[in-house]
Formats: C-alpha cells, sequence, structure tokens
C-alpha cells in the first residue's frame, strides 16, 4: 500500500515537472523574437514611392524637397495670369509648377518658374540661400540681405524681389506670401541672359494677378 502511494507520489512530481517545462516553453521562444523585433533595422526612404522630387525644400543646399501633400496644396492656391514678355517661350506648367518660360539671346539661355508652397518653406533667409547654392554662390546671414533684396509688389500684394548675380549663372527672383502659401518665381539662367532680361522680368512680375477661388 505504501509503496502503490509512493508511486502515485512520484508520477505526480514527474506530471508536474513535464507541465511546468511546456510552460517554460513559449516563454523562452519569445525572447529573443522580441529582441529581434527590436533591432531589425529600419528600411531606407524611398523617394519615388514617398511621391518626392528634386523640385522642392530649404533643408539641402540648393535643393528642394516637395513633400506628400504639397500637390494638392498648390493646387489648392489658386493660379496666375500674366503678360509673356516679347520673346520669350511659354511652356504649358506641369507638377507644382504654375508658370514656366524661357527666353535665348546671343549671351545664353535663361527659364522662368513659378512655384507655390504652403507655409514660408523655410523663411526667406533659406529659401535665398538655397538659391545662392544654384548659382555658386556663398550662403549669407541676415544681416546681409538688404544688400540683395528690395521690396516689390506683386497682385497688390507685398513681395521681396531678389538679385543674386553670380559667374557663370544668376538669378532673378521674387517671393510673395499669400493666403498662407508662398509663391516663388525664380528666372536663373547663363548671367548675361538674366542680366539683359531684367527689365521683362520686372514687366511680368508687374502683370501677374492671382486668381483665387478659395478667399
Amino acid at each position: 500500500m505504501n509503496q502503490s502511494l509512493a508511486r502515485i507520489a512520484l508520477a505526480g512530481t514527474l506530471i508536474l515537472g513535464l507541465s511546468g517545462c511546456e510552460q517554460d516553453k513559449p516563454t523562452s521562444y519569445l525572447i529573443p523574437k522580441e529582441e529581434r523585433n527590436v533591432t531589425m533595422p529600419v528600411p531606407a526612404a524611398d523617394p519615388a514611392k514617398d511621391g518626392l522630387s528634386d523640385t522642392a525644400v530649404a533643408s539641402a543646399p540648393g535643393t528642394m524637397q516637395v513633400l506628400p501633400g504639397m500637390q494638392a496644396a498648390a493646387d489648392e492656391a489658386g493660379e496666375i495670369a500674366y503678360t509673356v514678355p516679347a520673346g520669350w517661350e511659354e511652356i504649358p506648367p506641369s507638377g507644382i509648377r504654375k508658370a514656366n518660360l524661357k527666353v535665348a539671346d546671343e549671351n545664353g539661355s535663361a527659364e522662368l518658374t513659378v512655384l507655390v508652397f504652403p507655409g514660408d518653406v523655410g523663411g526667406n533667409l533659406a529659401n535665398i540661400n538655397r538659391w545662392r547654392g544654384q548659382v555658386a554662390l556663398e550662403p549669407i546671414t541676415a544681416d546681409k540681405l538688404p544688400e540683395i533684396t528690395e521690396n516689390y509688389t506683386i497682385a497688390a500684394h507685398r513681395g521681396l524681389y531678389v538679385r543674386l548675380e553670380g559667374g557663370a549663372q544668376s538669378i532673378l527672383g521674387a517671393l510673395l506670401p499669400f493666403h498662407g502659401s508662398t509663391w516663388f518665381f525664380k528666372f536663373q539662367g547663363d548671367s548675361g541672359t538674366i542680366l539683359a532680361n531684367e527689365d521683362a522680368f520686372k514687366a511680368y512680375l508687374d502683370s501677374v494677378q492671382m486668381v483665387d477661388h478659395q478667399h
């Protein structure tokens, strides 16, 4: 009788021991799985999938980054009407571009692009330094802005005229805050062509009318 009880007790102990081992197995398996999830590398961003392009943000010298949603914001910003300067060629705008014009003369060629982005896209200094990088000019500090800019009225709104005379390339431009967005008028190309067409560029800016259906 005592031997039978001993056998039953031993069997019970073995069963409990086996059950405990089975309960421990999932716990010991989950620990490395959790560690793998924590240390798994994050895939690099794919510009094509993220809707980015080489057109636009003042995050890197000479470039802007068009973030997802900017196309919709550009569409909602309205359109512009303007007079094309004599001798200039108008090209149908595409994407976030609101206007695209070209001119060529004995000095070379230049292109005018008009873009609009929500907000101030980093502010005047960041945007002007981005433009400076595009014509191989060094960045400047805020106290130098008055030397290369002047207030300029566009479509009855106060904008900022920018003159960046580089070496081979130069930029004439204007920045116009308008209903929570900023319009960028950039005339860039061979320096001789840019400077010879400054009056035509200003005449273009003077002809601009904002067609805003949202306000």
